[in-house]
């Protein structure tokens, strides 16, 4: 069965599995919209969108993720 997710621009990101729909989602955020979003990123619209919780707008691109180490 086919992983859909669809942005609040229409577009209908399709994909075997969840690897595939998350590298189609960061591809679509990238070329349609300058998002440089991080497979984490990703991972969370994706999520957040089956949840139906928050737009793709919600995001500004920027790296959602911390590295060991880092504070805030």
């Amino acid at each position: 069965m086919d992983k859909v997710l669809q942005c609040d621009c229409g577009f209908e990101a399709r994909a075997k599995d969840e690897d595939d729909l998350l590298v189609e989602v960061q591809r679509h955020a990238r070329e349609v919209h300058g998002m440089a979003l991080s497979h984490d990123d990703a991972l969370l619209l994706a999520f957040a969108a089956q949840l139906n919780a928050i737009p793709l707008s919600a995001f500004d691109g920027k790296p959602t993720t911390r590295t060991e180490g880092e504070e805030g």
